[in-house]
C-alpha cells in the first residue's frame, strides 16, 4: 500500500507542474499579445485611425480587463469620437481605480464637462487640488469652474490663497476684479485695479483698466483722469488716442474726437489693420447720417493711412475708394493697381482696378489687367466679359471672341448672359465668322426675344451682309414696335428697307431717324443713299457731304462724293 501511494503522488506532482507551466506560458503569450496589440494601438491613434485603434484597445482590454491604461486610452478615443457615455463610462474606471493618477483626473473632468456635467467635474477639481495642492493651475482651473458654476465667492477666494502664494499679479487681479463685478462689489473691485496700478506707477496698461472700469461704471471724470495719466507717460500712445477718440465721442465733442483719431493714425505702433478696419467705418458710414463728415474725414484719416503704411495692400486700396469719391479716377487706379499687385489674392481690388480703368476709357489697361485677373480667378465671367470687350473697343476681335467664349461657362445669370452673347455676336462679325455671329444673336433671343439692342444689332448686321433681309426687316420691325422713337433703329429698318428696293418706304424711316437728335454721319450716308436711288442727286450728294462732315472717312463715301453717285 505504501508503495502504491508514493507512486500517486509523484504521478499528481508531475501533473500540478504541468499544468503551472501550461499557465505560464499562456499568461506569457498573453502578455506578449497584449504589448503588441497595445503599440499598435498607440500608433494607430496617433496616426489619426480611431476606429482602428479602438478595435485594438478593445482586444487588449479582452486581454487584461481592468488593465487602467487601457480603459483610459479607450475613454479618449471614444471621447474623439464623440460616443461621450462611452468615453466617461471608462474614464471614470479608470480615474477611480488611480485618484492620485492626474491625466485620468483631467480626462474624467474633460468627460463630465462634455455632458455639461459641471458639478460633478468640479468635485473632481476639488480633489485634484487636494491631493496636488502645489499645482497652481489645477486651483486656477478650479476658480474658473466655481465662476462658470455661479459661486463667485469660493472663485474668489482660491484667487486670494494664489496672490497670497505670487503676490499682486496682473491677471489674478483682473480675475479677481471680473468675480467683484459679478457680485456688484464695485468699490471692492475698483480697490483691487488701484492696488494693481500703485505695483508700477509707469505701468499704462493698468490706468487703462481703470479707465475702462470707469467708463462701465459712467464716472467719466475718473476715466479721463486716467487717459491723463497714460498721455502724460506716453505722450502718443495710439491705443489712448483711440480710447480717447470713444471717450469724446461719448460727450459729443466731435473736433476733440478726431484730432484724437488723428494721433493715432499718425503713430506707425498702430498697426495697419487696426486703421484699416476704423477708415473702412467711416467710408461705410457715407451715405447715413452725418455723411458729409465720415467722407471729409475718412478722406483724411485714408491719405494718413497710406502716408505711414504704403507697403499695405488694404491701406492703398481704402485710399483709393476715398479717391473715386472725389472723382479723382486716374490718382485712384494707381492706388488700386499698387494694392492689387502686392496683395494678388483680393478679387475686389482688381474689379475696382477695372471698374477705375474703364471710366478712364483706357481699354489697352482693361484688356491687359483683365488677363492677368483672369489667370488668379479663372472662375469669374465677369473678368472674361471685360477682357472679350476690351478687345472688341481695340479691334482684337479674335481675341474678344475666344474670351467671351471660355467665360460662357461661369455665367451665372441671365442678363450677364445675353451681354456675352450680344458681344460674341459682334466679335465674330467683324471676323466674319458669320455663323458663329448668327448663333450668338439667336442665343440671345432665346433668353429674351424683345432685348431691343440684340434686335437692332442683329439685324442690322444682316442688312450690311445684304444676307437674309426678311429674317432682318422682322427683326428690326420689332425694334422699333417696342422702342418706336430710337433714331438708331429707326436708321437699322430703313437700311433693310433700302436693301430689300423699298425705297419710298426707306426715305420715311431714314428721314424720321434724321429728325430724332443731332447729325449722325451713318444716317445721313443712309439717307443719301435712298434718296439717290430716288433720282434725287443734288439731295443725296448734300447728305453724303454732311454725312462727311459729321466724321464719316470711309472709302466708300468720299467715292461717292467724288462720282456724284452711289456705286452699287
Amino acid at each position: 500500500m505504501l508503495i502504491l501511494f508514493s507512486c500517486k503522488s509523484k504521478k499528481q506532482a508531475s501533473s500540478e507542474k504541468t499544468r503551472e507551466t501550461i499557465e505560464r506560458k499562456i499568461e506569457t503569450n498573453n502578455q506578449i499579445r497584449f504589448d503588441g496589440m497595445y503599440v499598435d494601438a498607440c500608433a494607430a491613434r496617433m496616426k489619426g485611425n480611431l476606429e482602428e485603434a479602438s478595435k485594438l484597445f478593445s482586444e487588449c482590454k479582452r486581454i487584461s480587463p481592468d488593465n487602467n491604461a487601457v480603459q483610459y486610452e479607450l475613454a479618449t478615443i471614444y471621447k474623439l469620437l464623440g460616443v461621450n457615455d462611452q468615453a466617461l463610462l471608462y474614464a471614470k474606471s479608470a480615474a477611480q481605480a488611480e485618484p492620485k493618477n492626474e491625466w485620468y483626473q483631467l480626462l474624467l473632468i474633460d468627460c463630465y464637462n462634455i455632458l455639461k456635467q459641471y458639478n460633478l467635474s468640479v468635485k473632481v477639481r476639488e480633489t485634484l487640488v487636494k491631493n496636488f495642492p502645489n499645482k497652481s493651475d489645477f486651483k486656477e482651473d478650479l476658480a474658473i469652474e466655481y465662476a462658470i458654476l455661479g459661486l463667485f465667492d469660493k472663485a474668489f477666494k482660491i484667487y486670494e490663497e494664489l496672490e497670497k502664494i505670487y503676490g499682486i499679479n496682473e491677471q489674478i487681479t483682473l480675475n479677481k476684479t471680473k468675480l467683484l463685478k459679478s457680485l456688484r462689489k464695485f468699490e471692492t473691485a475698483e480697490d483691487e485695479l488701484l492696488r494693481l496700478s500703485s505695483t508700477n506707477v509707469t505701468e499704462t496698461r493698468y490706468y487703462s483698466y481703470l479707465a475702462d472700469f470707469y467708463i462701465e461704471q459712467n464716472e467719466m471724470a475718473k476715466a479721463k483722469a486716467m487717459y491723463d495719466k497714460i498721455i502724460s507717460i506716453e505722450p502718443n500712445n495710439p491705443i489712448v488716442n483711440l480710447a480717447l477718440h470713444d471717450y469724446y465721442s461719448g460727450l459729443g465733442k466731435t473736433a476733440e474726437a478726431f484730432e484724437c483719431l488723428k494721433k493715432a493714425f499718425q503713430n506707425p505702433d498702430l498697426d495697419a489693420a487696426t486703421k484699416c478696419t476704423i477708415a473702412n467705418s467711416f467710408y461705410d458710414r457715407i451715405d447715413g447720417k452725418e455723411g458729409s463728415y465720415y467722407r471729409e474725414n475718412g478722406a483724411v484719416l485714408a491719405k494718413t493711412l497710406v502716408h505711414i503704411h504704403s507697403e499695405s495692400a488694404d491701406a492703398n486700396a481704402i485710399y483709393a475708394k476715398f479717391l473715386m469719391l472725389e472723382k479723382r479716377v486716374p490718382e485712384a487706379a494707381e492706388y488700386y493697381y499698387k494694392s492689387a499687385f502686392k496683395e494678388k489674392g483680393n478679387f475686389n481690388v482688381w474689379n475696382e482696378l477695372l471698374i477705375a480703368y474703364n471710366i478712364l476709357g483706357r481699354n489697352d489697361s482693361v484688356e491687359h489687367i483683365s488677363a492677368i485677373a483672369m489667370e488668379l480667378f479663372p472662375n469669374s465671367a465677369g473678368l472674361y466679359f471685360r477682357n472679350g470687350y476690351a478687345n472688341i473697343q481695340l479691334k482684337n476681335y479674335k481675341k474678344a471672341a475666344q474670351s467671351l467664349k471660355d467665360g460662357l461657362e461661369f455665367v451665372d445669370s441671365k442678363l450677364l448672359m445675353m451681354d456675352f452673347y450680344d458681344n460674341m455676336g459682334d466679335a465674330y462679325f467683324q471676323i466674319k465668322e458669320y455663323e458663329k455671329s448668327d448663333r450668338a444673336f439667336d442665343d440671345a433671343l432665346k433668353i429674351d426675344s424683345d432685348h431691343t439692342f440684340t434686335l437692332n444689332q442683329y439685324a442690322y448686321y444682316l442688312s450690311l451682309r445684304k444676307q437674309n433681309l426678311d429674317r432682318a426687316e422682322k427683326l428690326a420691325k420689332h425694334a422699333n414696335d417696342l422702342s418706336p422713337d430710337n433714331r438708331k433703329y429707326m436708321d437699322t429698318y430703313g437700311y433693310i428697307l433700302f436693301q430689300q428696293k423699298k425705297y419710298k418706304e426707306a426715305e420715311t424711316w431714314l428721314a424720321g431717324a434724321i429728325k430724332f437728335g443731332p447729325k449722325d454721319r451713318t444716317i445721313l450716308e443712309h439717307y443719301g443713299d435712298v434718296l439717290f436711288k430716288l433720282n434725287k442727286t443734288n439731295e443725296a450728294l448734300k447728305y453724303w457731304e454732311e454725312a462727311k462732315a459729321a466724321g464719316g472717312s470711309s472709302d466708300e463715301l468720299i467715292k461717292k462724293i467724288k462720282d456724284k453717285k452711289l456705286n452699287d
